[in-house]
């Protein structure tokens, strides 16, 4: 059994794959001129990483994307089938061995809590006057059933109101965020009888109990994560289409040269600065699981002569991403023509 990091990775499921963002920008909602392509799309072309006669192919997954897209890239199939091992997208995970039975029974109930505001109080007594005015706004534009029985998304944190506005604006908008290639690589590496490998950084952690007990009872720092969430929905769908339609017909340069500033570092600052994430002993998880792949890519190179490994499109085009980094290291790479 395998668990997520609560609360860390369900916000960071939301929120952490958004590459594209707009300046801030209160003004009225941009027209949503362009529509999202739909049908099968082949994305972009692999990048080809190599050392010796060892090759790796990298598929750039991006999110959101077009709702109703498949994806069919040309030639993964063979590529899958002639590869040793196939790499997942990289992230964090908890074995439940690791923490123990009774551990993780007493770990579920509470992290299920930090859901909430601590003391029971509202959005309305957490955010300043203005920006509860403004979350109204959004709120009743894009979420449904947002003050059921089940769901009453008035005692959220904002952190969590930002990720269901973020992901219903998307639905509105025709986009989606779930990950439509790695089932597709999946399955291939399946059928061809491939090793695949699930790149997981898996932390220590110290005084977990502790730690969600303090975070239960904390109130967080993430009112500016819902703020950025907000502007982005309100001024950034246009750019978002873009992004998506790029990665979907496979415009690298579209991908490269749309601005990448987003809502994440606002929303990744809520736990890389909380209290709790010491007592865990994780204040720099995104860097351990960067780190993670590297190591996982790097001896696939080493041992297989083919391999193919999945990685978000930003980590693979920013200045100081992955690809850059096994460029530094030594390793030949391909970045995939236009006709690809």
């Amino acid at each position: 059994m395998r668990l997520l990091l609560t609360p860390l990775a369900t916000l960071l499921a939301a929120l952490v794959p958004c590459i594209a963002s707009a300046q801030a920008n209160t003004a009225a909602p941009e027209v949503m001129e362009k529509l999202v392509i739909s049908g099968e799309q082949p994305g972009p072309g692999m990048w080809n990483v190599s050392k010796g006669g060892n090759v790796m192919w990298i598929v750039g997954t991006l999110s959101p994307l077009p709702q109703k897209m498949t994806w069919r890239a040309k030639n993964i199939e063979a590529v899958i089938a002639q590869s040793k091992e196939v790499l997942s997208q990289p992230g964090a995970s908890v074995t439940a061995s690791k923490l123990g039975y009774f551990t993780t029974l007493l770990l579920l109930p509470a992290a299920i809590e930090t859901k909430k505001n601590p003391d029971g109080a509202t959005l309305k007594d957490v955010l300043p006057p203005d920006i509860y005015a403004r979350w109204l706004i959004s709120r009743d534009k894009y979420i449904d059933g947002y003050n059921t029985e089940d769901n009453d998304i008035e005692r959220w944190r904002p952190m969590f109101a930002a990720a269901e506005l973020y992901s219903s604006g998307l639905k509105r908008a025709g986009l989606s965020s779930s990950n439509v290639v790695w089932p597709v690589i999946r399955d291939a590496a399946k059928r061809h009888g491939v090793k695949i490998t699930e790149v997981n950084f898996e932390p220590t952690l110290n005084e977990p109990r502790a730690a969600v007990r303090e975070l239960n009872k904390t109130r967080l720092a993430d009112v500016d994560c819902l703020v950025k969430t907000m502007e982005k929905i309100e001024t950034d769908i246009g750019n978002m289409r873009k992004r998506a339609n790029a990665w979907a017909v496979g415009d690298i340069d579209v991908l490269r040269n749309t601005p990448a500033d987003d809502q994440r570092a606002a929303c990744e600052a809520v736990f890389r600065n909380a209290s709790f994430m010491k007592k865990l002993g994780q204040q720099d998880l995104l860097s351990q699981i960067e780190n993670t792949w590297m190591d996982a890519a790097e001896k696939a190179l080493s041992t297989n002569t083919v391999t193919v490994a999945v990685l978000p499109i930003a980590r693979l085009v920013a200045a100081d991403g992955s690809i850059a980094r096994l460029k530094a290291k030594g390793y030949a790479v391909r970045e995939p023509d236009a006709e690809e």
